[in-house]
């Protein structure tokens, strides 16, 4: 069976790139995130994942966003990305979307990247084989 993985993100479209909470990533643009989230969920559909792509804007809104798409579907995996879990003022958003995905996904492995750059190799950590569900 398919590994099916949920990457969850900011929208770049949301983020004030130059507001001191993103200050700690060096060079980050909006067109660097863009690039960077569809090259990854790209590089992971070529892997033969299933990935479902949901980009969430801030605070409650964001995370009734990602409660909606993680109760949706299925998934071996939760992606959740460094500006939700990096920036301390999204402390509350990446708790609330932990606990959703806990909730909705019990056995779900959690990945997190560590910087706004494509990496497919995250998931590997967990599921180095696309094919291969361990729950």
């Amino acid at each position: 069976m398919t590994v099916t993985a949920i990457q969850i993100g900011l929208d770049p479209d949301v983020i004030d790139i130059a507001s001191p909470d993103f200050a700690q990533f060096p060079g980050l643009s909006r067109e660097k995130l863009r690039a960077a989230n569809d090259e990854n969920v790209a590089g992971l559909r070529t892997a033969g994942y299933h990935v479902d792509n949901c980009l969430i804007p801030f605070g409650d809104a964001g995370a009734a966003k990602a409660r909606r798409w993680l109760a949706a579907g299925r998934y071996d995996a939760v992606l959740i990305g460094a500006g939700i879990r990096l920036v301390a003022g999204n402390t509350l958003l990446f708790e609330s979307i932990v606990n959703a995905a806990h909730a909705s996904q019990p056995g779900c492995r959690f990945v997190f990247n560590k910087d706004a750059v494509p990496t497919p190799d995250d998931i590997r950590r967990w599921y180095p084989d696309s094919a291969a569900v361990t729950r």
